[in-house]
């Protein structure tokens, strides 16, 4: 199934849940602090009872994260506080070694859609209605994420990208270009649970079969965007396309191949430009290095070409950029690639 749910999702989020929304903090139980010498092997440094309208949960508290459940699921209360610490982890180290977040994420699960639409309307206020259209899952606003329960797969997938957005918004001193945002987002979703323990999830950027198939899909129709594109148009701008052009779900499968690409296309040719590109926007560094024009552009809607050149070697254009970037989806949609997806095995021939 398209993950149609998360494009709805992210828009929403792009729209207000990444912008300087004022998050009103709900009322409830407060947890002690968070010790930051904490033993994260131990993931739970502290679990109590929670209610929210008469509905009993528990909040845990983990080295990095706050996350108030009423999901009465087994499953789901073995793996979800584990699941969101370790994705914490992973954010800063899988691309690259980023900071520690400044404050503890806060993740709200639900049982029940009802559940997650009362506290969304108390959380927004005046701004609730458009977190309310979201279809299936869930969002992010700053440092917070708001789910319910979707599927044993498809629950802990959105926790993993809006939990990008979470962190980085918690983390980083500048906002990321949309593109860098939703496609690292989209490499985070990559996860198998691990076979010799099992309530423990292995991240694998590559196992994301949905992205895949989607970008396969596009390619076969022809109706993938140029690199261009995917620098100046964000998710929003897409939804509702016709039929037979770029969709939003075309445009996450394509971000998420830009990630991949600039991570290992061209034998690592562009790899130091997606480190120091995150390693900027964490630091504060990023918005210093456009000039005027570029700035005013990325201000207003956090996107444009500049946003990616200016981090490459000199002389890169976007031409040349497209074609190998056109060559790498290629590559890596060919037949026989999808078994290598399935595994969370990089598709590129050595």
């Amino acid at each position: 199934m398209s993950r149609l749910w998360l494009t709805l999702g992210l828009g929403a989020t792009l729209l207000a849940g990444c912008a300087s929304v004022p998050v009103r903090q709900p009322t409830g139980q407060v947890g002690p602090a968070i010790n930051p010498s904490t033993d994260v092997s131990r993931f739970v440094a502290d679990r109590q009872l929670w209610t929210f309208k008469g509905h009993t949960g528990w909040a845990y508290y983990t080295p990095n994260s706050i996350i108030r459940t009423t999901s009465t699921d087994r499953k789901i209360l073995e793996r979800l506080p584990s699941f969101v610490e370790l994705s914490i982890l992973h954010y800063q180290s899988d691309i690259t070694r980023l900071p520690r977040p400044n404050q503890p994420i806060e993740t709200y699960f639900f049982d029940t859609r009802n559940q997650w639409e009362t506290l969304t309307r108390s959380l927004m206020g005046d701004r609730a209605g458009i977190y309310l259209s979201i279809e299936r899952g869930g969002y992010s606003a700053k440092q917070i994420g708001v789910f319910y329960d979707i599927g044993p797969k498809d629950s802990f997938v959105i926790c993993a990208h809006e939990g990008w957005h979470q962190y980085a918004h918690s983390t980083f001193k500048d906002p990321m270009p949309v593109w860098l945002d939703e496609g690292v987002a989209c490499i985070m979703e990559g996860f198998k649970w691990d076979e010799q323990f099992p309530d423990h999830p292995r991240f694998l950027p590559w196992a994301n079969t949905e992205r895949f198939d989607q970008l396969r899909d596009a390619h076969n129709r022809d109706a993938l965007m140029p690199i261009h594109s995917l620098l100046t148009l964000r998710p929003q701008d897409l939804m509702g396309a016709s039929t037979g052009k770029p969709t939003a779900l075309t445009y996450y499968a394509q971000v998420w191949a830009l990630i991949h690409f600039l991570n290992e296309g061209q034998g690592g040719r562009y790899q130091s430009a997606l480190h120091q590109l995150l390693k900027d926007t964490a630091s504060g560094a990023f918005r210093s290095k456009l000039d005027e024009h570029d700035l005013r552009q990325f201000n207003t809607r956090r996107t444009g070409p500049a946003t990616l050149l200016t981090a490459l070697p000199k002389g890169t254009t976007l031409r040349q950029l497209d074609l190998e970037y056109q060559q790498f989806i290629a590559q890596i949609v060919r037949v026989g690639s999808r078994n290598r997806i399935v595994m969370g095995q990089s598709p590129i021939t050595r």
